[in-house]
């Protein structure tokens, strides 16, 4: 019997496995989400092949890296997938039932039928930095909530200037991970070349980021980003666009500021943006089309390790 692919239905508890077979038989396993854990998987499936089989996994953040992890460190070839094509596809499927075993099976058959993209992992950096710039999300949050809840009240209240605090403490913490890390230095500076992205900015973007390899052009980041539109039309409707959202809303949040600033100081996007205002696009479309179009040079510079040259469009 030749097994073909793993799938691995991921919760906070456990990991539901299927193996698939090449002739679509299948096996089933559960194990705990630990590191014991992903020792009993990695025995089971060793026990069914002697060459490590491609795994898939569905990205549920904290939950499913450190199981991929694991996968990758002993070789095997993972890939960790965006749950909304696998929750189409099962849909596709016309499956009845949704259970972990089920959704373990799906994962397989996506992974046989698309052949998804290899996963890496994050340098320890990487991780970091991501970590920070979350939890400066989550307290920029807590100062907003703390504002309203305060709004109208005597001054003096010792809530805002400890969340200050905190968050210039993140932000001195986020640039002595770049300091540390010529990688993520030099990103940086790429970056930072983009008139309308600063240090901050440049840090919270890298850290929303996935691998660019994973990507085979822009389109393919801005979808992910869910920057691109969507359009809906049928017969004799006119058709209406809007911002497909089905990507990452954390790198749309990281892209957000920088954009708005583009929009204003920086020469080729505030032209486009006029031209777009001209023609009666909404604001907030304008905006959307700017964040679109620095992801697009964002990805561009990245790839090719040259920083934005500001006089490129008008060269002769």
């Amino acid at each position: 019997m030749g097994w073909h692919i793993v799938g691995i239905d991921v919760s906070k508890a456990k990991l539901d496995v299927c193996l698939l077979g090449e002739a679509g038989e299948t096996a089933y396993q559960q194990v705990p989400n630990t590191l014991a854990g992903y020792g009993q998987l990695q025995t089971w499936l060793q026990q069914h092949g002697s060459q490590p089989l491609p795994v898939c996994l569905e990205a549920t953040g904290i939950y499913s890296l450190p199981p991929a992890q694991y996968l990758h460190q002993h070789h095997y070839l993972v890939s960790v997938v965006n749950p909304a094509p696998v929750k189409a596809f099962a849909a596709a499927l016309m499956k009845r039932h949704k259970t972990d075993k089920t959704d373990a099976l799906v994962l397989a058959r996506y992974a046989a039928h698309f052949a998804p993209p290899l996963w890496s992992p994050p340098t320890l950096s990487q991780s970091q930095v991501h970590d920070l710039k979350r939890l400066a999300d989550d307290l920029q949050s807590d100062r907003t909530r703390v504002k309203n809840r305060l709004e109208g009240t005597p001054v003096g209240s010792p809530a805002r200037p400890y969340l200050e605090k905190q968050l210039a403490q993140i932000q001195r913490e986020l640039q002595k991970q770049r300091d540390e890390d010529q990688g993520l230095h030099s990103q940086c500076d790429l970056l930072t070349s983009i008139i309308g992205i600063g240090v901050t900015s440049a840090l919270q973007i890298l850290a929303e980021l996935p691998d660019l390899t994973r990507f085979a052009s822009a389109d393919e980041l801005v979808a992910y980003a869910g920057l691109c539109p969507r359009q809906q039309q049928s017969g004799n409707q006119i058709a209406h666009s809007w911002l497909s959202k089905q990507g990452s809303p954390a790198l749309r949040k990281a892209l957000y500021l920088p954009a708005l600033t583009a929009k204003q100081h920086n020469p080729h996007l505030r032209q486009f943006a006029q031209r777009l205002s001209d023609s009666g696009k909404a604001k907030m479309t304008v905006v959307a089309a700017v964040m679109r179009k620095l992801l697009v040079l964002i990805y561009a510079i990245l790839k090719s390790g040259h920083p934005y040259d500001p006089n490129y469009l008008f060269a002769t």
